[in-house]
């Protein structure tokens, strides 16, 4: 299971992601999803950018699916 942390900047993030309301709007979510998010930025495998138009994502997730 990978780690995941959301970062303040947007050059510091490996991905930018998109919160869409529908299951199928849903885009390369695989990467993210059963992950844990953690809270410390050393910590994490993956940092993430969350983006606030979504044709700059790289990946579009359901809230409901985001790591927790």
């Amino acid at each position: 299971m990978g780690k995941v942390y959301i970062v303040d900047q947007e050059y510091k993030a490996k991905y930018k992601v998109w919160f869409c309301d529908q299951a199928y709007k849903e885009k390369n979510a695989e990467i993210i999803k059963g992950c844990q998010l953690v809270k410390q930025e050393y910590q994490a495998d993956i940092k993430v950018f969350i983006v606030s138009q979504e044709y700059k994502a790289d990946i579009k997730i359901m809230r409901k699916n985001f790591p927790a």
